[in-house]
Parts: C-alpha cells; sequence; structure tokens
C-alpha cells in the first residue's frame, strides 16, 4: 500500500497532429460533446477550459451532455450554453439537432467515442470536427487523434485520463494547463434545499463520504470501513453525511449504522446533482472510493482520500494535489472489473482503515474539532 498526490504527465508528449480553426470559421463558437459519465466530465474541464481560451471573442462555448448534468454545467461561467440529451446513449433527437444547429456553431469537439455523436453534429449544421478516430468516425471527423489503450489488467497506466483530454485541447491551439481548476459560481445556498440538508450544510467539521461506485462493487472499500471512519469523525466532534444513488440507500444505512442518526445522515438517492454540488461544496473533507463524488470534490475544490484498488489513480485519479490516494500494492491490481473474479476483494482489503485514519488524524491532529 502507499499513499499517491495527484501528478500529471505531459500531454504534449502524445505527438498529436495539430489542427486550427480557420479564423473565419468559427460562426458563433464552438459546441463540445462531454462525456456521459460524472468522473469522465470533471477530468475533461482543464481540457474544456483551455479551448475557451482560444475561442475568438465574440465566440461561445457550447455544452452537449446528458441532460442529468445540467446543474452541473449552469453553475461553471465558462459555459455559455448547455443543450441536454434526454437519452446519452441513443440517438439525438431532431428536436435536440435543431437545438444545436440553432446555437451556429463553427466548430465541435467530442470528448467521448461514439460514432453518432459525430454524425448528429453534421446533421446540426457544425462543420469542423474533431475527436478520436474511433470506430471509423475519423471518416466524418475534420482532424482524428488516436491514443493506445489506456486500461490493461495488471498495469498502471502511463498517464491520467485528464492528459489524454489536454493533449486534444492542445492540438487545437489550448495553452499548457497551469494546474488551476474551472471557477463554479454556485448559485444557490445550502439553505435553498430544506432543513435537513441546510442543517448538515452549516457545520463547520462535516465529513463527506462516497461509499459506492456506478462502476460496480469491485472499487468499494466496504461499509464497515466507512462506519469505523464516520464513527471516528463524530466522537472528534464533527457530523457525518453520507451520498450516493438510489441504489445504494442500503450501503449509506450500513455506513450510518449505531450512529446518533443527528450526527450520521444518509443522502444516498435523495439528492440531486446540484444537490449533491452543494453538500460538497460544504465539505470540509471526503472520503470516496474512485467515483464521480470523488471527481466532483476534487473540481470544487474541497480535500479528501481516494480509495483505489481495481481502478488505477494514474489513470483515474482525482484532478486536485488536495487529494491523497490509498492504493493497494495488491499483484492483482488494477484489474478494472466490475465484480472482484476472486470474490474477496483482497484489493481493497490491504487498505487498512487504521491507515486511513491515520493520514487524517495527521492531517486534522489527534483533538477533537
Amino acid at each position: 500500500m502507499e499513499v499517491l498526490r495527484f501528478a500529471m504527465n505531459d500531454p504534449a508528449a502524445y505527438g498529436l497532429p495539430e489542427y486550427r480553426v480557420p479564423a473565419d470559421a468559427w460562426r458563433n463558437g464552438l459546441v463540445v460533446r462531454m462525456p456521459n459519465h460524472l468522473g469522465d466530465a470533471v477530468m475533461a474541464l482543464p481540457a474544456l477550459a483551455g479551448l475557451k481560451k482560444i475561442l475568438p471573442k465574440y465566440c461561445g462555448l457550447f455544452v452537449v451532455a446528458p441532460e442529468a448534468f445540467r446543474s452541473f454545467y449552469s453553475e461553471l461561467p465558462m459555459v455559455d450554453s448547455f443543450i441536454g440529451l434526454e437519452k446519452a446513449h441513443a440517438n439525438w433527437s431532431l428536436y435536440e439537432i435543431l437545438l444545436v444547429r440553432k446555437l451556429m456553431a463553427g466548430a465541435g469537439v467530442f470528448f467521448n467515442n461514439s460514432p453518432r455523436d459525430v454524425i448528429a453534429m453534421r446533421l446540426a449544421g457544425v462543420r469542423y470536427l474533431y475527436g478520436t478516430g474511433v470506430r471509423l468516425r475519423s471518416l466524418l471527423l475534420t482532424g482524428s487523434f488516436k491514443f493506445e489503450p489506456q486500461q490493461v489488467p495488471g498495469r498502471r497506466a502511463g498517464e491520467h485520463l485528464c492528459a489524454r483530454y489536454l493533449a486534444m485541447a492542445m492540438a487545437l491551439g489550448a495553452p499548457p494547463w497551469d494546474g488551476s481548476l474551472p471557477e463554479f459560481r454556485f448559485s444557490r445556498k445550502g439553505d435553498e434545499f430544506g432543513s435537513r440538508i441546510s442543517g448538515v450544510c452549516e457545520h463547520p467539521a462535516m465529513l463527506l463520504l462516497g461509499p459506492g461506485a456506478a462502476y460496480g462493487e469491485a472499487k468499494c472499500y466496504g461499509e464497515k470501513n466507512y462506519n469505523r471512519i464516520a464513527r471516528w469523525w463524530v466522537e472528534k466532534g464533527g457530523i457525518v453525511a453520507v451520498a450516493g444513488s438510489a441504489a445504494e440507500l442500503p450501503t449509506g444505512q450500513e455506513v450510518c449504522a449505531g450512529l446518533p442518526p443527528n450526527k450520521c445522515f444518509n443522502f444516498c438517492g435523495k439528492t440531486g446533482l446540484r444537490e449533491l454540488l452543494t453538500l460538497v461544496r460544504f465539505s470540509r473533507f471526503m472520503v470516496c472510493n474512485d467515483s464521480g463524488i470523488m471527481h466532483l470534490g476534487a473540481a470544487v475544490g474541497r480535500p479528501g482520500i481516494a480509495l483505489f484498488g481495481s481502478t488505477d489513480p494514474t489513470a483515474t485519479g482525482p484532478i486536485s494535489p488536495a487529494w491523497r490516494c490509498f492504493v493497494s500494492s495488491a499483484g492483482c491490481s488494477p484489474c478494472f472489473e466490475h465484480a472482484c473474479p476472486a470474490g474477496d476483494k483482497h484489493c481493497m482489503a490491504e487498505l487498512e482503515v487504521g491507515s486511513v485514519i491515520g493520514e487524517m488524524e495527521k492531517i486534522f491532529g489527534p483533538g477533537r474539532f
């Protein structure tokens, strides 16, 4: 087991071909098809910010992404318009194509690998299109990029996924990333979501836990381990909020088991993305599996600890130096499986909860808040 801090390789090392949108071809701006998963979307934010910098002053930055992420992108001042897709893994509706057409964007960038999105963008009248040339998409793209496979079972990646997004943005003329994260405007306050959430957000020592992972159980550290972390934090004088999907409601109940109901709050399945953003914003610290909640915390600038067993922090670690990654050294890690092939999640069991709490004690000291 080792404790890692986030590191980023030089994205220029890919040697990608350079493309430039002609100065007179931007029309009203650039439309970017962002990833369908929250964690991937967060890792693409530095590249999105870089693309914003190359736009002429009269141009807008437009985002196409799942409708469920509207509240996330609406909090980013750099995004001028958002088009939400009701069915992110299906063909665009005629209405959605027409919405993009009305933007009158001259160029488009794809931070996903779907051919149907390229076809839809063509139908929307966007002329200059750039993205990875997978699944024969290069036939429809103005310029394409090629990367070697990143996930190889049992082997760490040589670079972060964020670096791949950045490499594409830099190939289009964006400047190198300076390490800063995009600004969120946070148009809402914690007290706008009801007394239960507002009371949690008002506490000066709220620990936010993300014990689940949409990818699969293999990523998860275990309810008993999170319960011990929560118990330690409550004994220190803080309160705990547990976040996750509706399917993770039983997980949240087990994390809160035996703790005072006014000290540990299970919000699994009870918050939308906007409420989750608020909980993240007002948290003092976070502990999460490799998940969208982890990436959201890093993007918002909150500190935390991330736990990695079946996945690879060098590829999908949090994009913030305020996070520490506990990484399994098991020989089977990373396997990238949804469920542990051996059935015992040996890689996660190797990460001792006492070591995690010990790291938090180094940060906050042994006394009470």
